[in-house]
């Protein structure tokens, strides 16, 4: 690891630049000048954290990667390719007490580009939405549900938890606690990656050492563990169960709600809406049962480890015809060998096993039509190839049909025109009159009266509505023209 900081920096001896960003943990500023370089010959950013922390209790966290990196350091390698670990903490006056850390900066291919403002982090949070609807609101393109290129931004981030939560053997065990959409990037660009942050907050549990070590840490909801008690520790299966809902989230292009099902108590059943492509691949029982234990609240042990994900999404690239892409991202995390098959990892049998508490359905549709229209910014008419879009090049472009432009799957008849007065009222208009014909077709078909009946009571209680509105605004402009 070239330029290796010191496992504590003064304060004094950094040059800051300008505010990066903000949140409930702390600041972040640019570095502009250090006493050492940084890591990996990128620009560091100084974390500021809103209440200091003992210096004591964080030093095994930026330990680890040094220890890690004299045992193995591929493995070392992808740590580094994929999350923002912290190479110094920073001290002021008192030596033991921690004011922030040095983090590196996020690279490059981790930011995007809004169609109007400066740019921004590309967090999980713009593909765990509906593709046309980003597509819409910041003119940023992203593949389409169900696209090789979203299984292997899973699959890179399993690895990455694969190092994290390596064997006895290894120097520890890290718990991030916090994997969240706000806290994973990803990019496409040269090829599927994730790189995680605030690493700073991560634990290094040594072997030997129970989840009772881990301390608390502020956690993002809808992805928090429903399993832990409220203000207990985040462990190793807390982030087993991020990665799990990571899948469902990314592959699917949407938020799947669970956590507050499953506090309750009750049985969870997800459909994972995939393109009819799927068809073409072989049954996948042990992909869906993988989802289900990683969700599971019951068996909270049996988890699945995320070597036992990266052999599985590898599987499932190569199905798709994707097993090139797979290769790619392991290059790209600085691992030379060939597959995780080949590494020796633990192969678990697909067993017919029955999660009592989680049930996952792979649900194959084809994507209809998107109904999301512009509405706003006269002059944008084009949604990939100008500044601001975030495209795929090299393998990724071929292994996701989603990022072709405006005329490829999901984006016929996206309307990305500015509507005018006229064309708005034209649209209301026709959206009335398609709901009274609906409601009158269906009260003059067998068996589907009594749908048409209530489809018309609610249609002629919104005209009510509206005529009421109506006849009050017309007699607030005529009052005061005959005087009353």
């Amino acid at each position: 690891m070239p330029g290796v900081l010191s496992s504590r920096v003064q304060l004094r001896a950094l040059v800051l630049g300008d505010l990066v960003a903000e949140g409930g943990e702390g600041r972040v500023f640019e570095v502009r000048k250090a006493e050492a370089p940084g890591a990996d010959g990128g620009g560091l950013v100084y974390k500021q954290f809103r209440r200091p922390r003992p210096a004591p209790e964080l030093t095994p966290t930026v330990s680890f990667l040094g220890a890690l990196d004299g045992a193995d350091p591929a493995l070392a390698a992808r740590v580094r390719a994929s999350s923002a670990w912290p190479v110094a903490w920073v001290v002021g006056q008192e030596p033991g007490l921690a004011l922030g850390a040095l983090v590196p900066r996020a690279p490059g291919c981790f930011w995007l580009r809004h169609r109007e403002g400066g740019p921004r982090l590309a967090t999980l949070s713009y593909l765990a939405s509906d593709p046309d609807r980003i597509t819409v609101a910041y003119g940023t393109v992203v593949p389409a549900p169900g696209a090789a290129a979203r299984v292997a931004v899973v699959y890179a981030l399993a690895r990455l938890l694969e190092v994290w939560q390596g064997d006895g053997g290894r120097p520890g065990l890290a718990v991030h606690g916090d994997l969240s959409a706000k806290n994973v990037l990803w990019s496409l660009d040269p090829v599927p990656a994730v790189y995680v942050l605030d690493c700073d907050g991560a634990t290094v549990v040594e072997a030997g050492a129970g989840p009772a070590s881990v301390p608390r840490r502020p956690t993002t909801p809808n992805w928090d563990d429903p399993a832990l008690a409220p203000g207990a520790a985040p462990t190793a299966s807390s982030d087993r169960y991020a990665l799990g809902l990571a899948f469902l989230r990314v592959v699917g292009a949407a938020h799947f709600p669970l956590q507050a099902r499953q506090r309750s108590g009750d049985k969870v059943s997800i459909d994972l809406e995939l393109p009819r492509s799927w068809r073409r691949l072989p049954d996948m029982p042990g992909l869906w049962e993988l989802c289900e234990r990683s969700l599971s609240v019951v068996d909270v042990p049996g988890r699945p480890s995320p070597a036992e994900w990266a052999a599985a999404l590898e599987e499932l690239l190569s199905s798709m015809g994707c097993a090139d892409l797979a290769g790619r991202v392991r290059q790209a995390q600085g691992d030379p060998r060939a597959s995780q098959a080949l590494e020796g990892g633990p192969q678990r049998p697909v067993v017919a096993a029955t999660v009592p508490d989680v049930a996952v359905r792979p649900v194959l549709k084809h994507r209809a039509a998107s109904t999301w229209r512009l509405v706003s910014a006269p002059g944008w008419a084009q949604a990939t190839g100008g500044a601001g879009t975030l495209v795929t090049s090299g393998a990724a472009a071929g292994a996701t049909s989603a990022a072709q432009g405006p005329a490829g799957p999901g984006f016929s008849g996206l309307g990305l025109a500015y509507l005018g007065p006229r064309q708005l009222l034209r649209r209301c208009g026709q959206a009335w009159g398609g709901t009274h014909r609906l409601a009158f077709r269906l009260l003059a078909s067998p068996g589907r009266r009594a749908d048409g009946f209530r489809r018309l009571v609610r249609a002629l209680l919104l005209d009510a509505v509206a005529a009421c509105v109506v006849l009050f605004l017309i007699g607030e402009m005529v009052s005061p023209l005959i005087g009353i």
